[in-house]
């Protein structure tokens, strides 16, 4: 009878001990499941909410009937893909674009890519912003495309509008030799301000010439045109 009860109080003992032991086992698998459930959260929160904010807004001083509508079509389209591209970088591989990782070829590609867009974005934006301004200012598409293409101030867009069509020489008068005898004299060169291209003018264009290593012929043309708009 007392073996007996020795044993019962040893099973009660052995079960006591053994359900002790399966709470703990419980306790630490619930707490790795917990933190399992936690880590899958943040990190999905993560992969969701990126550190920074990528957009690049569109501007509202941009042209909106800029002369080039494909250019135009570019801006819009990169100041999209700017945005999406680094969080897509985000997403699936980690990369904080404006924070890169220098040691990773990964990242340091991803950045460098992020980056051309922005500048290629910014460069636009710049064209379309000053492109509205010189519609304010009064200019046309087609005198705005003049000057994107010439790279030239607005200012001199007639004085370089004239000379494209033909170069000026001795004999023509008016409002353009009056700029080019301005631009001489401001140079330093003593002439008469007429508006009339006459020997003492082209003498002043031809040393102006040789002053800068041009060929003396006394015509004003656009690469001298440039050179006296220089530093102005």
């Amino acid at each position: 009878m007392p073996s007996l009860v020795n044993y019962q109080k040893q099973t009660k003992i052995r079960l006591f001990f053994a359900l002790r032991y399966m709470k703990r086992i419980i306790i630490a698998v619930l707490v790795i499941a917990n933190l399992y459930i936690a880590f899958y959260l943040f990190w999905n929160y993560r992969r969701f909410n990126p550190p920074t904010n990528y957009e690049y807004p569109v501007s509202n001083k941009i042209d909106v009937n800029y002369h080039d509508a494909k250019l135009l079509q570019e801006y819009y389209d990169l100041c999209y893909q700017i945005g999406a591209f680094a969080r897509r970088t985000w997403y699936n591989e980690g990369i904080d674009v404006l924070y890169p990782d220098e040691s990773n070829t990964q990242s340091s590609n991803a950045a460098k890519a992020y980056n051309n867009m922005r500048k290629r974005a910014k460069y636009l934006e710049q064209l379309l912003e000053n492109s509205q301004a010189l519609k304010k200012a009064g200019y046309s598409n087609e005198e705005i495309k003049f000057i994107e293409q010439k790279g030239i101030n607005a200012d001199h867009y007639q004085l370089f509008k004239e000379v494209s069509k033909r170069n000026l020489a001795k004999g023509d008068t008016g409002a353009v030799v009056w700029r080019l005898q301005d631009l001489l004299i401001k140079k330093g060169y003593n002439i008469p301000l007429d508006g009339k291209f006459i020997d003492v003018t082209q003498r002043a264009l031809q040393q102006f010439q040789k002053d800068n290593q041009l060929y003396p012929s006394g015509v004003l043309n656009e690469e001298s045109l440039r050179l006296l708009l220089k530093g102005k």
